[in-house]
């Protein structure tokens, strides 16, 4: 991945779906709350490096992140990776106020990842789930895991997936063949703002008052 000094982000929410109630269950591993007590547990100084440094849109686009870790007993904050590149390496062994930084390849993510693929290469084989595409998405910040799935249109089997949870990951249906990544980049007001310009676009998928909304950065 290229390495980028400056550049400026827009942001647009899309509204992909209305849903009148939506239930986000996360599946938790048993060993993730004592996980998760250890990350409230950092100092507030360290925390806010961190959230700087890997956790941030930008830091996740540039650097690859995809979950975090803290290990007490060592002293060590493992930072997951999608891959290793010169980009996150360079953080490998940096010392914040005497905890060490681990940077990882996220090969279980990989693996979860591949398992996921398969299932919904299967799934689209079959005329009654009419799947047309769908996209994982993974927040390093909070751990929220989701697969959204776009389908032709709605059928009562393809909205059996809706709002159920595949091995930890909530899955969202809905009809649309339009990523909202495109809608934002046909936008004319981003259009004009990204010009000639080389971009990167990223999505961040979250809830808000009931309604299923897409962050969508572009960073130029």
């Amino acid at each position: 991945m290229k390495k980028v000094l400056k550049r400026k982000v827009l942001v647009m929410s899309i509204l992909v779906v209305a849903i009148l109630s939506i239930a986000i269950f996360i599946v938790k591993q048993p060993n993730e709350k004592k996980e998760e007590s250890n990350k409230k547990e950092l100092l507030p100084k360290i925390k806010s490096e961190i959230e700087h440094l890997f956790l941030e849109p930008e830091a996740i686009n540039k650097i690859g992140t995809t979950r975090w870790s803290v290990d007490e007993a060592e002293k060590r904050i493992n930072i997951f990776v999608w891959e290793l590149t010169p980009e996150n390496e360079k953080f490998n062994g940096m010392k914040i106020d005497g905890w060490t930084i681990n940077i990882i390849e996220d090969l279980e993510l990989k693996k979860e990842v591949d398992e996921i693929n398969t299932e919904f290469e299967k799934l689209k084989e079959k005329p009654e789930m009419q799947i047309g595409t769908w996209d994982i998405t993974i927040d390093p910040k909070t751990g929220s895991k989701i697969i959204n799935v776009w389908v032709h249109d709605l059928t009562p089997e393809n909205q059996k997936l809706h709002n159920t949870t595949i091995n930890g990951w909530i899955v969202y249906v809905y009809k649309s063949l339009i990523p909202p990544k495109e809608v934002a980049l046909n936008d004319p007001r981003i259009k004009e703002k990204i010009g000639s310009k080389k971009y990167e676009v990223t999505e961040v998928t979250k809830q808000s008052e009931g309604k299923l909304l897409v962050d969508v950065y572009i960073y130029i």
